[in-house]
C-alpha cells in the first residue's frame, strides 16, 4: 500500500460518524452518533469554541478529529506535542465537519480545478499491487467499519468503506443494515475542503448515480453509494469499470481482483458485527506525544475523552479530555496562509468569531504576542454570560515556522475558572520553555509526532 492510499485512509474515516446521513438526500449536521457532548456543552450554552479562522483565502473551522488508519502516515499525521515536534509539512487532515451530500449536490456547479501537476485523472487505471481489507476501530476498541483499499497506475486511489447504520436509523428511515462511501484519492489537486461538486458513478457504461460529494482534505473527495437502488448495488461487487465524472474531469478505474475485494469486504463487515472477527488494537485517544505534554505541565489527572465517538457538531477538538468533572481541554490544529497574517491578528480574528457563539455578554481577553525561537505564541481567554450561566475558556494559540496553528482551550462553568487557567497557564508554561530550545540540527534524525491511528490488524490482500 502505498504512502498515499494509507493516508487516504484517514481522510475516508474522518466523515465515518455521519454514518447513514450518507443515505440521505440531504446532510444530517445534527445526527449524532452515540457520543456524549463534553459537559456544559449543548443547550446550556456552555461550549463557545471552536469558533472559526481565516486560512488567507477563505474561512475555516478549526481541524476536527481526523481518524488515522493503516501504516505509518508520514511526519505530518498528528498534532505535535510541542515546538520542536510540529508538523513538517503541510496542513493536517480535512475537519470531520459534516457528511457529503448523498443526493444530487445543491453545492457548487463545478469543483476546483486539479493543477498541471496532478495526476491525469482522464487516463484509464488498474490496480498496482494488491486490495487491502481489513476493520478500523473506534478508540474504546469497538468495532468502526471494514475498508477495502487499493492504489492505481494513473496516480488516483480509491477507498470503499462499509459503515455499520444504527438501529434506529434503518427503522426510522428504512436503510440497510450497512452502506458504502468511497473515497477518491486526487495526490496534489489541492482542493478547498468542504461541499464538492456533483459526482456521476457508472458501473460496465450502464447503471449509473449521480451523487453529492465533500471534500474531506486537498487530496480526498468522498462520496456515497445510494443503498436504495438494488440494481446499483448488486452491480458494483461485480463491476468491471467504474467510471468516476466530475465536472472538470472523468476517471475511470479497471476493478480487477475487485470482486475478490468486496466479497472479503462483505466477510469483514459480517464477522465484526457478529463479534466474530479479531480487531486490530486501539489507538491512543490522545497522542502519546501530547500525552506526554500534558504530564510534563502536571496535568496527570486528565483523562482522554472519546471524540471519534461523539458528532462532530459535539467535538470541543481533534483530540480532547477532561479535568475534574466540568472542564474540557481540547487541542485543534489547521495548516494557514500567509494571507492570514501573523498570530496576533489571527487570535484577534479567533476572537472575534467566538462572539457569534454568544447569545449573552461576550468579554474577550488577549495576552502580548510572544515570539519565541520556534514559534509565535499568544495566550488569552474568552467568557459568555446567558441567562443559563456563564462559561469561559482558557487559550493557547501557537503558530510554527511552516504556519501550522495549534489551538489548545479548556472551557469550564465560571466557578471552575481557575482550573481552566491553571491547566493552561502550566501548558503555556511548558512550551515557552520548549520553545526557547534550539531545533534539532539539519539533518538529524527526530521522531515526528504521531496522531491516534487503529493498529493495521489482520488485512486480506486480493
Amino acid at each position: 500500500m502505498s504512502r498515499f492510499t494509507a493516508r487516504l485512509l484517514a481522510a475516508g474515516t474522518a466523515l465515518v460518524l455521519a454514518g447513514s446521513a450518507l443515505a440521505q438526500t440531504t446532510p444530517q449536521p445534527d445526527q449524532t452518533s452515540g457520543g456524549q457532548a463534553p459537559a456544559g456543552g449543548g443547550d446550556s450554552g456552555g461550549l463557545i469554541l471552536p469558533g472559526a479562522i481565516s486560512s488567507g483565502s477563505s474561512v475555516a473551522a478549526p481541524q476536527q478529529a481526523p481518524m488515522p488508519s493503516g501504516p505509518a502516515m508520514g511526519p505530518a499525521a498528528g498534532p505535535a506535542a510541542g515546538p520542536a515536534l510540529g508538523p513538517s509539512a503541510g496542513p493536517r487532515q480535512a475537519p470531520a465537519a459534516q457528511a457529503p451530500i448523498a443526493g444530487p449536490a445543491v453545492g457548487p456547479s463545478a469543483g476546483p480545478a486539479a493543477p498541471s501537476g496532478a495526476p491525469a485523472a482522464s487516463k484509464v487505471g488498474t490496480v498496482t499491487g494488491n486490495w487491502q481489507v481489513g476493520p478500523q476501530v473506534y478508540t474504546d476498541g469497538s468495532f468502526k467499519l471494514c475498508e477495502a483499499q487499493a492504489s492505481f497506475d494513473n496516480g488516483l486511489a480509491l477507498v470503499f468503506l462499509a459503515l455499520p447504520v444504527p438501529q434506529a436509523e434503518q427503522q426510522a428511515k428504512k436503510l440497510p443494515p450497512k452502506i458504502i462511501n468511497l473515497v477518491i484519492g486526487v495526490p496534489g489537486a489541492n482542493m478547498p475542503p468542504g461541499q464538492g461538486p456533483a459526482i456521476k458513478l457508472k458501473l460496465d457504461g450502464k447503471l449509473e448515480q449521480t451523487r453529492g460529494s465533500q471534500v474531506i482534505q486537498p487530496n480526498a473527495i468522498m462520496t456515497g453509494f445510494d443503498p436504495m437502488d438494488a440494481s446499483f448495488m448488486k452491480a458494483l461487487p461485480a463491476a468491471n469499470k467504474l467510471e468516476i465524472t466530475s465536472p472538470n474531469d472523468t476517471a475511470t478505474f479497471v476493478l480487477k481482483g475487485g470482486t475478490k475485494a468486496f466479497k472479503d469486504l462483505n466477510a469483514c463487515f459480517d464477522q465484526a458485527m457478529a463479534g466474530k472477527l479479531q480487531l486490530p488494537a486501539p489507538p491512543p485517544a490522545i497522542p502519546p506525544a501530547f500525552a506526554q505534554l500534558l504530564m510534563d505541565a502536571g496535568l496527570k489527572d486528565a483523562h482522554p475523552l472519546p471524540v471519534d465517538k461523539m458528532s462532530p457538531q459535539e467535538r470541543p477538538g481533534d483530540f480532547a479530555w477532561a479535568i475534574q468533572k466540568d472542564v474540557i481541554g481540547s487541542l485543534r490544529s489547521v495548516g494557514l496562509k500567509p494571507e492570514a497574517g501573523d498570530l496576533e491578528k489571527i487570535m484577534q480574528n479567533y476572537l472575534d468569531s467566538l462572539s457569534k457563539g454568544c447569545q449573552g455578554t461576550y468579554t474577550p481577553t488577549k495576552g502580548k504576542l510572544e515570539k519565541l525561537l520556534q514559534i509565535d505564541m499568544q495566550t488569552g481567554s474568552a467568557s459568555c454570560k446567558t441567562d443559563k450561566g456563564e462559561f469561559y475558556a482558557n487559550l493557547i494559540l501557537y503558530l510554527t515556522k511552516d504556519r501550522q496553528l495549534f489551538i489548545i482551550s479548556h472551557e469550564a462553568p465560571v466557578a471552575s475558572k481557575a482550573v481552566a487557567d491553571n491547566a493552561g497557564n502550566a501548558i503555556a508554561g511548558v512550551l515557552r520553555k520548549k520553545a526557547n530550545e534550539p531545533p534539532p540540527a539539519q539533518g538529524a534524525q527526530q521522531q515526528p509526532a504521531q496522531g491516534p491511528r487503529p493498529a493495521a490488524g489482520p488485512r486480506k490482500q486480493q
